[in-house]
């Protein structure tokens, strides 16, 4: 995916770096752990193309790569992402979604003892 940087550059990105994307004043962001890129569409475009490949619309205001979530905080009601300080939100009807998939993908990677 080809993205736009800060100067007016571009750069491609691969589909696996891409945490989440997230709308803002109608201004499209691709967020990785390396930092934030302006993309030219929209979040609901992205939901499209995305869709058979782990990306899904947590609120109105964002597209997740559900396989780069590493926890939920349901105080903040926001997805994490490992080590960095990066979170999505997640939209109040989403968090029981979430909060199951994670439970599931936690007991599938589980090891017997």
């Amino acid at each position: 995916m080809r993205v736009l940087l800060n100067d007016g550059s571009s750069r491609d990105i691969r589909e696996e770096e891409i945490l989440y994307f997230s709308s803002y004043k109608n201004t499209i962001y691709v967020h990785t752990k390396e930092g934030e890129y302006v993309l030219p569409t929209t979040l609901s475009d992205l939901c499209t193309a995305y869709a058979g490949s782990g990306f899904e619309r947590l609120d109105r205001s964002n597209v997740v790569n559900i396989g780069n979530i590493e926890g939920y905080d349901s105080e903040r009601k926001v997805v994490l992402f490992g080590e960095s300080e990066q979170f999505a939100t997640v939209s109040e009807s989403n968090e029981s979604r979430i909060k199951r998939y994670l439970t599931a993908r936690n007991q599938g990677s589980a090891k017997p003892d």
